[in-house]
């Protein structure tokens, strides 16, 4: 009886453990699905966060970088629980493009508070000022103008401006205003005509070349805060994702430079920038697509602060055949609000999220240039820009996104770009060596058409084992040199710096190799020092001695001191040919003001050099008032400010340079 006992009871535990199995794979599978089958609308839960880390994300003979897990417990707290959410507007909207035509809903007014016959709405054409070079200006009402108003009578209204304004009004006060953009065929007329002469429309014959980006967004980041857009774009799309694309500069101006012309930050100033102000004479890439007969366009959602667009940059002239800015700018100063939230983000453009008008504009494109080929650049700043968590607020809207992008077809003859510049720059997370790699390891994914790697096979072999090679904004600007050309299985034009990504990378490649300053490689070359060592104490007392040196051009600023080393690496140099040589990272804070700089250096016995510029890893919000030099604005801190700062400041003993 007992060994029979026993026996049921050991089919009865074989039973259970075998369901066990079966409800674990189930759910496994489940969880797995729910990745790709979820509702675009659906909180992404810890199911769309593969824990697929590995020790490192390179290790090749010539760069290993580690790879840190999301979840890693220094950065795991910037992972948000549930995405950021928020509405721009509880109501349809009252307006809509159509093609050339504008689209007025009265059915729709007493969403408003407005009854249908005491709408009434009318709309201004915006037009871009034309700039003065000697007299360039960032004074957003001199950078355009609007035309005067136009009443909006019936349900359908041909529109001929490349932009306009809509106001909407009940009997006294205003109830809603947007800014709609409109692709005119006359500014493309020519090329597309050109186009159906040389090609007969044969699309595969000159591939479209789109560039969406987000600002601030590291690869990392991305797996750990947009999981949905960063798994959908490997799963379902097949996208290629070069894990080590290593930045090659501190912002997005010099690392877009370096990507869309091919130029060093120095090269960038000796090339076509003397004064720091206007890119009109600069060689970006689309000049010379232009000049192949492809249609050219530029949009961001923020006209201040975007790629080219910074204190005093910017363009004299239109840069592209289509440019949304002078109609940002305009949405800017008469829509722009964050839905009820605090902080410096721009989230929303009237009803619609400011990265959705985007890409709105970006599809827009895609379907009206169907028949002719085009480059487009867009980028996202508003949401992403200032802290680590916003990020998770652009996963569902670049989900959409992609989704209306592969399920439009334009994607059939079209080399999509999805990128970043840099992961974030400033902020807790900078405190980290996980946050030190992916401030300079921004996502970098590339989808080629599905019939690419059958006509192109070599291609795409050197493509799919470059994903596993260092990769700098170099190489994608030597890459968009050989689309313009076509050379997808030929030889590559040779470029300044870089390697196209059709060419096989060496496997032995360094950061010098690939024109990426010391002071941002990531591959490990050195070894964590205690905050107290020396070294790093010399090293910063140089460090801010050059910048003093640097602001005696600006009395305004306070001078600097160098008061508390918070960490260190120390290492031998990238180029290992000079004796005695030592790369000296260090991470410290400057008084007054607080500021938290980071700055690499190499040093030779007793002689110090600066590799790159010095990073500011903390914001440092009006302190620079006093100046508008862009380089300067990040170390100084105006002596007006002295005074406030030490009456709300208690008589403490000042810091040493010792470690926290």
């Amino acid at each position: 009886m007992v060994k029979l006992a026993l026996g049921n009871m050991t089919k009865v535990k074989g039973r259970r453990m075998i369901l066990l199995m079966v409800l674990l794979a189930g759910i496994a599978f489940t969880l797995h699905q729910g990745i790709l089958s979820r509702s675009s609308t659906e909180p992404c839960g810890l199911a769309c966060l593969r824990h697929d880390t590995r020790p490192f994300i390179l290790t090749t003979p010539g760069c290993s970088i580690p790879d840190f897990d999301p979840l890693h417990p220094s950065v795991a707290k910037f992972r948000v629980t549930q995405p950021k959410e928020y509405n721009c507007s509880q109501h349809r909207p009252l307006t809509e493009v159509r093609g050339l035509s504008l689209l007025l809903h009265r059915d729709r007014a007493e969403e408003y508070g407005v009854a249908k016959d005491e709408l009434s709405c009318v709309y201004q054409g915006i037009v871009r000022v034309e700039q003065d070079a000697e007299n360039f200006t960032m004074d957003c009402d001199k950078l355009y103008k609007l035309k005067k108003k136009v009443a909006l009578n019936g349900a359908s209204t041909a529109i001929n401006e490349d932009g306009v304004i809509v106001t909407c009004y009940g009997r006294i006060y205003k109830v809603y205003q947007t800014v709609h953009y409109f692709l005119q065929p006359r500014r493309s007329k020519e090329k597309r005509e050109r186009f159906q002469k040389e090609h007969g429309g044969q699309r595969r014959a000159m591939l479209s070349v789109l560039i969406m980006g987000i600002d601030s967004v590291s690869r990392a980041n991305m797996r750990r805060n947009m999981p949905k857009t960063f798994y959908f774009l490997k799963d379902e799309l097949g996208a290629l994702d070069f894990q080590a694309f290593n930045k090659v500069a501190d912002n997005t101006n010099p690392n877009m430079a370096a990507s869309l012309m091919g130029l060093t930050e120095k090269e960038l100033t000796e090339t076509c920038q003397p004064k720091r102000t206007k890119f009109d004479d600069c060689p970006l890439i689309w000049k010379n697509f232009s000049d192949a007969g492809y249609i050219t366009v530029y949009g961001e959602d923020d006209p201040y602060s975007g790629s080219f667009h910074y204190n005093r940059y910017g363009f004299v002239k239109e840069p592209t055949d289509y440019y949304n800015r002078p109609y940002m700018l305009v949405s800017h100063s008469y829509t722009k609000h964050n839905a009820g939230l605090s902080g410096s983000f721009v989230l929303c453009l009237g009803g619609e999220k400011s990265i959705s008008v985007i890409h709105d504009y970006s599809l827009a494109i895609a379907n009206t240039f169907r028949d002719t080929p085009y480059i487009s650049y867009y980028w996202n700043t508003g949401i992403t820009h200032d802290e680590v968590e916003w990020a998770s607020a652009t996963d569902l809207p670049s989900l959409e996104y992609l989704r209306k992008l592969n399920e439009s077809g334009v994607l059939d003859h079209t080399i999509l770009f999805f990128i970043s510049d840099h992961g974030i720059r400033f902020g807790d997370i900078r405190l980290t060596y996980a946050g030190l790699l992916e401030e300079r390891l921004p996502y970098f994914f590339v989808l080629f058409p599905p019939w690419f790697k059958e006509k192109y096979p070599e291609a795409w072999k050197n493509l799919n084992t470059n994903t596993q090679r260092l990769v700098s904004n170099f190489d994608f600007f030597a890459t968009l040199t050989d689309i313009l050309t076509g050379s997808y299985g030929g030889s590559s034009r040779t470029t300044r710096h870089g390697q196209s990504l059709f060419q096989e990378i060496p496997i032995n490649r360094t950061c010098e190799d690939a024109t990426i300053p010391d002071h941002y490689c990531s591959c490990e070359h050195s070894s964590q020092v205690e905050p107290d060592d020396p070294r790093l104490h010399d090293a910063a007392e140089y460090v801010v001695d050059q910048l003093n040196f640097g602001m005696t051009a600006f009395p305004e600023c306070m001078k600097l001191h160098a008061v508390q080393v918070v960490r260190g690496q120390i290492g031998t140099s990238h180029k290992g040919t000079l004796k005695n040589m030592l790369t000296i990272s260090v991470v410290f804070m400057t008084m007054p003001g607080e500021g938290m700089l980071e700055a690499t250096v190499r040093k030779q016995e007793d002689n110090f050099e600066l590799t790159a510029d010095v990073s500011r890893i903390n914001m440092y919000g009006n302190q620079s008032h006093c100046i508008t030099d862009p380089f300067y604005a990040r170390y100084c801190f105006c002596q007006d400010l002295l005074t406030t700062l030490y009456s709300n400041t208690s008589s403490e003993a000042p810091m040493n340079m010792t470690g926290t």
